[in-house]
Parts: structure tokens; sequence; C-alpha cells
């Protein structure tokens, strides 16, 4: 009998999933992990690649094959996604030179402010399809090139956090192009190939950047040593991959031109598949599926925000969530939904790691605004939902703004699950979503891509058939226009207080630009 299963798994900010499913898209087992962050310094931001990447891996894929009872003969391919963009260099026997420098971190502030003296935004734009930021990951190649130059000559390629694990796997030091995207400036969007003039500019060894490949390429097989330490069979074949966000899209059946998946995750992600590319840099922009383009508003805190209330405020609803065996999320949106649309005058600034799109400003800072004593912790914790929805509104205007036509939306990732989240989102965009419920992510779509990869599904538009839609979130036009008038508070929150921001952070952090 032919292989007919397929194995998905990414590897997050603050935990791994991995799926196998069949070839009529049936789940057969899954499993969640967690793993953690290492903040190392205000904005430097690691992590351990063997323990939370090759380990989480391994105790993932054991699990499943051990739940499932399938034999690891009979899976056709694997699929492998993580968060994006990082920086993991390795030597030439495959080890990590230093801990893997995640897109949350900051340090390359200065780089950034090289390549615009010396490159020029307009030139790095027109090669890359990007603005200059930290968060692109060329950037922390710049970085490492200036401040540890010991280690960079030690270093034979540079790898994103799941092509370490395809490594692992089967010795192929490879990245997709969507990956290679984002890892601005170094990467040339039309060529799709890296740069030999951005990198000839600014010092990068070009034979230190893996080669490329189209997400759904195989690109490698299991080897024996990675049969050995993970128990899937010798030869099975692994696709290139992409970045969780965009496998998040794929397994809702995002696609065509138009239609845009927004992902209730620790980040924020809101993906618009494009023909041609209407690239602006208040966007990250990449390469997507099947020969098209995508822009994404990417923001930085959204799920991560409403764990961080969770963890700092929601004590009682975890004590009783132990106990009645509930998720405190849920009984957090139940004292929410007590409470009137926009707070009663409460908006937030949800920029409380800095924020990428669409301001791209490291230094920005949170902000709740509107607060008096008549406010209760329900208030703060709904006005947080509603900032991720403000925050959406705003990218969708820029995308009206420059010709993006947005035809449907469907909402994606875990934060998805709180039906009042989505109807605030819904509510506040005057945009409805379509949500598919048992969509298990990521690794759905990392396994999807596998099935492409190898000849299982013939087209991409064949895993339209495994998303089932079962709900539409219809907005309510009275209250588009309550929170219309809160969105313009929204919007000139972060101008009012932009300098303010940047003195508390030269005050309190500083020492981001002043790093190496």
């Amino acid at each position: 009998m032919a292989a007919q299963y397929l194995f998905g798994i990414d590897i997050g900010t603050f935990g791994s999933k991995g799926v196998l499913i069949d070839a009529e898209g049936k789940l057969h087992a899954e499993h969640f992990i967690e793993h953690g962050v290492n903040v190392v310094r205000p904005g430097w931001v690691e992590q351990d690649p063997e323990r939370c990447y090759w380990q989480d891996f391994k105790t993932i894929t054991r699990i499943l094959l051990e739940e499932s009872k399938i034999d690891p003969g009979d899976i056709a391919g694997i699929g492998i996604s993580s968060l994006a963009p990082d920086m993991l260099p390795i030597d030439r026997d495959g080890k990590p030179v230093r801990p893997c420098i995640i897109y949350m971190d900051r340090r390359a502030e200065r780089e950034c402010k090289w390549v615009q003296d010396n490159i020029g935004f307009e030139r790095v734009f027109e090669v890359s399809g990007n603005a200059i930021d930290s968060y692109f990951a060329g950037y922390e190649v710049l970085w490492y090139l200036n401040n540890e130059p010991e280690n960079y000559d030690r270093t034979w390629k540079i790898l994103n956090a799941d092509k370490y694990i395809i490594y692992k796997l089967t010795g192929e030091a490879v990245i997709d192009h969507t990956t290679a995207t984002i890892f601005a400036p170094l990467f040339d969007y039309k060529r799709r190939e890296w740069s030999e003039e951005i990198c000839g500019i600014t010092g990068v060894d070009i034979d230190k950047l893996p080669r490329s490949f189209e997400p759904h390429e195989v690109v490698g097989e299991v080897d024996s040593k990675g049969e050995r330490e993970t128990g899937l069979a010798e030869g099975t074949p692994i696709v290139s991959g992409a970045p969780d966000a965009m496998m998040s899209s794929l397994s809702v059946g995002i696609l065509d031109r138009g239609e845009s998946a927004f992902t209730y995750g620790t980040t924020g992600c809101w993906v618009i598949v494009q023909e041609e590319p209407r690239f602006d840099p208040r966007f990250v922009n990449a390469l997507y599926f099947s020969g098209k383009y995508t822009s994404v508003g990417a923001m930085v805190t959204t799920g991560g925000l409403v764990r961080w209330f969770r963890d700092q405020f929601g004590h009682p609803e975890r004590q009783r969530a132990e106990v009645e065996g509930i998720s405190a999320y849920r009984l957090l949106d139940e004292e929410a939904e007590k409470i009137p649309p926009g707070c009663d005058g409460l908006v937030t600034l949800p920029y409380f790691m800095g924020e990428r799109t669409p301001i791209w400003d490291p230094m920005a800072r949170g902000i709740i605004f509107g607060l008096n004593l008549y406010h209760t912790r329900a208030h703060i914790y709904r006005s947080l939902l509603e900032a991720a929805g403000y925050a959406l509104k705003q990218h969708m205007e820029i995308a009206r703004e420059i010709g993006i036509e947005v035809k449907s939306m469907i909402a994606a990732n875990g934060g998805a699950k709180s039906k009042l989240w989505r109807q605030i989102v819904s509510d506040i965009t005057g945009f409805p979503q379509l949500y598919v419920p048992k969509a298990p992510g990521a690794p759905f779509g990392d396994a999807l891509l596998a099935g492409i990869g190898v000849g299982l599904f013939k087209r991409f538009e064949d895993v339209k058939r495994f998303v089932k839609v079962e709900e539409e979130v219809i907005p309510n036009k009275t209250l588009t226009k309550i929170y219309s008038k809160l969105f313009q508070v929204y919007k000139n929150l972060y101008p009012h207080t932009r300098s303010d921001a940047h003195m508390i952070h030269s005050i309190t952090a500083g020492g981001i630009e002043a790093s190496g």
C-alpha cells in the first residue's frame, strides 16, 4: 500500500504543535507542548535551538507515532514551519554556533541605520520589497557579522528555526523563498535569489546563506541518523516549508487574489493574497504559494496581550479554571461580554513590545487610555480585545489606499476560538469573518503542503476541500459607527505620544542602540 499519511509540525514562539493526517484531511493525532523565550536584556530575545526546536520535534514525533499507531513507513511526506524570521548560525558539523536570535529581537538598530545611510531606503525597498527594520533577519545577520566576528567566521550556514530541524533530519541546509524574503535586505524577491549587490555592500558572505526553494519543493529525505533520533522512516520526503503565519493561511485555504486570513496568535498577522505585488513599506511583503504574493499586517502583540493579562491579572479565573476544568480565557470573555462596546471610553494602544507594521517602531509603548475609577478589570480586558480590531482596521485602510482588494477574511489560530473576540473584530472593522473551528492551524497547513510536494494533491487548490466553514461573523453596523469614533482616538495615540515613548526608551532601555 502506498504511503497515505502526512506529518506537519509548527515550532511557535511559546510552543510547538504537530499533527498526523491522512490524504482525506482526517486528523489521526495531534500534540502541543510549551516552551519559552530567553530575554537576554531589553530588546534581545533568543531561544535554545536544541531544547526549543529539536527536542520539541523529537518529543512531538514520538507522541504522534505512539498515539496514532501509524507505521512511520506509511508517512508520505513531512512539512515543518516555525516562527520567522530567525537568525540561527551552524558550523560545518551542524552544531549551533550561538543561540537563535528570533523575530522579536531588536538589537540590530545600529545596523538598520547603517543600511539607511549607505544603501538607502528606496534601493532596499526596490530589491527586498520591505522596509528597513530590525525585525527582518538580514539586519540580525549584519549585527552578528559586526559584533561576533569569531562566531561569524566559524559559521557554515545561517538558518531559520524550522530549517534547523530540516538540517537535523536530512543534512541539507535550505530556506524557502517566503522566509528568505523576510531575511531583508539580503534577498532579491524579483529574482528569487540572494542579492549579490546588497551582500557585497554589507559584507555578508553569500556562501553562508542557504539555497532557496519554493515552499512545496521536496528538499531532502530523512536520513539514517534522523531515523534513529526521531523514529521517522529513512527516505521520507520533506518539503521546504514556510513561516507559520503563511502555513496558518494555507490551512484555511487562503490562495486566491483578495482572500485573507487574520491569525489570532501570540502575534497577529493579517495575510492577504495578491496576483501581482502591490507592495507598501507599511506591510511585511513576501512571496507566497503558487507564484503569488502577499502583504502582511504583522502586529507584535495580540494574543500576547491576552496571555499577559491572564497571567498578571487573571488569577481568579485561573484558579476557577483549575477547579472547573474550563479555560481561563473563556471566563475572562464572560466578564468582558458584560462591558459595553468601547469599554466606556477606554482605548488600548497595543504596542507593549514596540510595533512592526504599520509604524515600524521598536521604541513605541503600549497605552491604556481613558482610565477612570469606574473602570474594572473586565473593561481593561475587553479593551485589549478591541485593540486587535483597531490595529486590523488600520491595516485594512492602508490596503484600500494602495489598491489591494479584500474579498474575504477567515479567522484563524487559537484566539479565534473566542466568539466574543471574533465579533469585536468584525464590529470594529465592519468586515465579516469566516470561521473554520476545526482547523488545527499551521501544522495542518504544513501537512497539506507536504501532500502537494509529494504529489498526493495535484494542485494547491485541492486543499480547499478540507476547509469547512461553519460560521460567518456579521458585523453590527450600529457598533461599527460607534467604534469608528474611538478608532480616531486609537490612530491619534501613537503620533501624539511617540516622542515621549522614545524618551522612556532612552531612559530605560537605551542599551539597544548602544549594543556591541
